[in-house]
């Protein structure tokens, strides 16, 4: 399995996932995850994108991909002189995840005010998911407990 993305940062005014990204970060995980799957992609390939829009230096992606990487958003590979990038995950399973993290994170804190909160949600759908999902972390949090 995957080790957990590293998400440590939340701001429920951003749109998507610079919720929990930065521009940039987000930006290029979105453009590796438009990508076929399994096809790498290097810092050149990115590069050749991005300074199109933004005029970035090589150097700024290079070090921003590489704190993908350290963030477990992305995997290397040394292929001849290149390190090849891939997602570690999917777009929809990252956003599950940090997801599942905030609402862990509220349940744990607030718990009544979390519940109270979803059982208000104007979307019968997006309740039944958030219930789903809460289901979900109690029964994980419930095996860690028990492994401990």
């Amino acid at each position: 399995m995957t080790e957990e993305p590293s998400i440590s940062v939340f701001r429920p005014d951003r749109p998507g996932i610079r919720k929990v990204l930065g521009d940039l970060e987000a930006e290029i995980m979105e453009l590796i995850w438009a990508r076929p799957p399994g096809e790498g992609t290097t810092v050149r390939d990115v590069f050749e994108v991005l300074y199109e829009r933004r005029r970035l230096a090589y150097t700024t992606i290079m070090n921003t991909m590489a704190r993908l990487a350290r963030k477990n958003l992305l995997r290397t590979e040394k292929v001849d002189q290149a390190y090849v990038y891939y997602p570690t995950m999917t777009q929809d399973e990252f956003v599950s995840r940090f997801v599942g993290r905030i609402l862990e994170d509220l349940l744990v804190s607030f718990s009544g005010a979390t519940l109270e909160g979803i059982n208000a949600l104007s979307d019968p759908e997006a309740a039944v998911r958030a219930h789903q999902l809460l289901e979900q972390i109690a029964r994980r949090r419930a095996a860690e407990e028990g492994h401990e």
